[in-house]
């Protein structure tokens, strides 16, 4: 089995992946409510509001859905693209974080440009599990990342992207999770978890580790992070 950590599993009109668990993460109340009714054996499904949508969600009516989610996300901060100032950035994410303490569930996290701001709130908050996607922030806090016990997923923009690669450098294999964010298009390319193999095969040369066992410590740790057998 493959193991991807954050999709956009809604925004791949129905295909299906039979050899991965998949992590399906949601961007606004609409596909909050179709990607919960995508939950089975196979598929965790999460509710949010991206950072992207915070100018024009209704908070409440989102986090009505979280007890029917396996997990908060994609929520967090984007200090670059999203239209919402910063204050309503950190309101938004700050009531997620508080109820997926509640609910002891992970928080799926985006937040570009905002690494620190995000990992601060998240450790302020007492935040058990969290992973941070396509983390291409700084390297040095990749070890306070470790020592928090969160994540960090590293997807297919590794085999060209140099910031990317570097955190792949400098990361533990401990703290590294792959993901393909699947159903978004990427330099003109839709992104699906078929493409998870490609960070994969980077993953193990970086990290001089065979494949069959660099996936054993992906399975392992994806089930560390969102609290699975």
């Amino acid at each position: 089995m493959y193991y991807d950590a954050h999709c956009h599993y809604i925004s791949l009109r129905g295909k299906k992946y039979d050899e991965f668990i998949i992590a399906a993460v949601s961007m606004d109340y609409d596909s909050s409510l179709s990607t919960v009714s995508l939950k089975n054996e196979k598929i965790l499904v999460g509710v949010g509001i991206h950072p992207w949508n915070v100018h024009n969600e209704n908070l409440d009516r989102v986090l009505e859905l979280t007890e029917k989610a396996d997990f908060i996300g994609e929520v967090g901060l984007d200090y670059r693209y999203a239209k919402a100032d910063k204050e309503s950035q950190i309101k938004y994410f700050q009531a997620f974080v508080d109820r997926a303490i509640e609910e002891d569930k992970l928080v799926n996290v985006h937040a570009l440009d905002a690494w620190r701001d995000s990992f601060n709130i998240l450790t302020r908050s007492g935040v058990k599990r969290a992973i941070f996607h396509w983390y291409t922030g700084p390297e040095d806090l990749l070890k306070d990342i470790e020592g928090a016990g969160y994540y960090i997923t590293i997807n297919p923009s590794v085999s060209f992207q140099q910031k990317h690669l570097r955190v792949l450098e400098k990361a533990p294999l401990e703290i590294i999770l792959t993901e393909s964010d699947g159903g978004y298009e990427y330099r003109g390319k839709m992104l699906e978890p078929t493409d998870i193999p490609i960070a994969l095969k980077i993953i193990s040369k970086v990290k001089a580790v065979e494949e069959e066992e660099l996936k054993r410590i992906i399975e392992r740790n994806f089930k560390n992070a969102f609290g699975g057998d």
